[in-house]
């Protein structure tokens, strides 16, 4: 297994770092983009492994897809599939198996989704069972309410369907966004909507796309009927959820970032780590396409974080720094991510000699003087990414498969070392 120590700043410093587009809007780009008939130029993108297994799945569909600088042309739509049998393999990501799920089930042939083992451990079933409810035709593989599924072209009517809030907003994002090709459709949700934001970002790309959905309090959504797919161009906006390690480096250090690429005006989940960063006392000015983080240092917080749990790690691993008690909660969706990440996260603190407690959707850590350690990653980007915070403030930090940032966040380590951080790669 490869290794990753870590040696860290010996002073603060002032740095400029771009941020690369948003993984969120890049895969829902592109899904969008193949359901408008007329050619779409993504610019911006983000490339990493997610985002070219949503690539490599439109492709292998027949949609003609090309990579420009910077951009990405989708030159083909939904409209260009063929009769056939399909398999489509959406590697570790459940964002893409979830997206292109309800795109399979309106086009023609047989399709298989299937990826990789971590993504046969995350739930889908939900999302079936709504598209089951407008008429899909889908079998289980393996394991009911996970992929690998069989898809036959159904025809959708565009009945209004029930939907659990309380698993992944990604299947109503997957649903809105196959509703204009479907003429339509009206979603009632049961129980808690949780990432509200992202229910928020996936309207305001649908938006920039021609196409309006409706938003009742989160509890309703409707999709008018008669509406199509129109767009020439459109920008990917940075991403916040990996400026967040950025927010958190800077904390610890006592360091100024000038973090390009990013939108105060981001509609984006991950933003609102930025008033969790304040609250521990840094300081956050917003310009032009940019938001500088001066590092003041940090201290405990109690924050719910349902709205946005992929900084959860992040957060609870800066809070081990903090003398005195935090309290992260809201946690629930973190159990079905890439893998059970409450668990994780608590497991590696421990190894930090952090003592934490946690309930089901809580975390309580007890911070004050964090030792290094060798973290697992778990097939997880984030566990990675999170830890290396750590590595920012105390040596002899080591990451454990640090190539698994490749999923969404590909230049990662570069990115550390252009800070001044010390990167040794060795294998285990």
């Amino acid at each position: 297994m490869k290794q990753l120590t870590l040696s860290p700043l010996q002073n603060p410093v002032t740095k400029t770092i771009a941020i690369p587009g948003s993984k969120s809007y890049t895969n829902r780009a592109l899904l969008m983009a193949a359901l408008t008939k007329k050619p779409v130029l993504i610019k911006n993108p983000l490339v990493s492994d997610d985002t070219d297994a949503m690539i490599a799945c439109l492709s292998k569909l027949g949609i003609v897809i090309e990579n420009k600088e910077n951009a990405i042309l989708v030159k083909g739509s939904y409209k260009d599939i063929k009769v056939g049998t399909y398999e489509l393999h959406a590697n570790l990501s459940a964002t893409v198996i979830r997206f292109l799920l309800p795109l399979v089930v309106v086009v023609p042939g047989t399709k298989i989704l299937t990826g990789g083992e971590g993504l046969t451990k995350r739930p889908i079933g939900e999302l079936v069972n709504g598209l089951i409810q407008l008429g899909a035709r889908i079998e289980y593989l393996d394991k009911e309410g996970y992929p690998p599924l069989k898809i036959i072209h159904s025809k959708l009517a565009s009945t209004p369907i029930y939907i659990k809030g309380d698993v992944s907003s990604q299947f109503l994002s997957a649903l809105f966004m196959i509703a204009p090709v479907i003429d339509g459709l009206t979603i009632q949700v049961e129980g808690e909507q949780i990432s509200k934001p992202y229910i928020d970002m996936t309207i305001d790309s649908m938006k920039k796309f021609g196409i309006t959905v409706e938003n009742n309090n989160y509890e309703t959504y409707h999709i008018p009927a008669k509406q199509q797919y129109r767009c020439k161009e459109y920008l990917v906006e940075g991403d916040f959820s990996s400026a967040g390690y950025f927010f958190a480096f800077a904390a610890l250090t006592q360091s100024t970032f000038v973090l390009k690429n990013l939108s105060s005006k981001s509609l984006q989940a991950d933003k609102k780590f930025l008033s969790v960063i304040e609250a521990m006392g840094n300081k956050i000015t917003n310009g032009k396409n940019a938001i500088t983080i001066e590092g003041v240092g940090i201290k405990p917080v109690t924050v719910d974080m349902i709205d946005f749990p992929d900084q959860a790690q992040t957060l609870a691993v800066l809070a081990s720094f903090a003398q005195g008690k935090s309290v992260l909660t809201g946690l629930q969706s973190l159990h079905v991510k890439e893998t059970d990440r409450l668990k994780a996260t608590v497991t590696e603190l421990a190894k930090m000699g952090i003592q934490t407690e946690s309930t089901y959707d809580t975390l309580t850590i007890h911070g004050g003087n964090p030792k290094s350690a060798t973290i697992a990653t778990y097939g997880d980007q984030r566990m990675a990414m999170a830890f290396a915070v750590v590595g920012t403030k105390l040596a002899g930090m080591r990451i454990n498969d640090p190539d698994v940032v490749n999923k969404t966040f590909p230049d990662f380590w570069n990115k550390l070392e252009e800070m001044g951080i010390g990167i040794e790669r060795t294998a285990e």
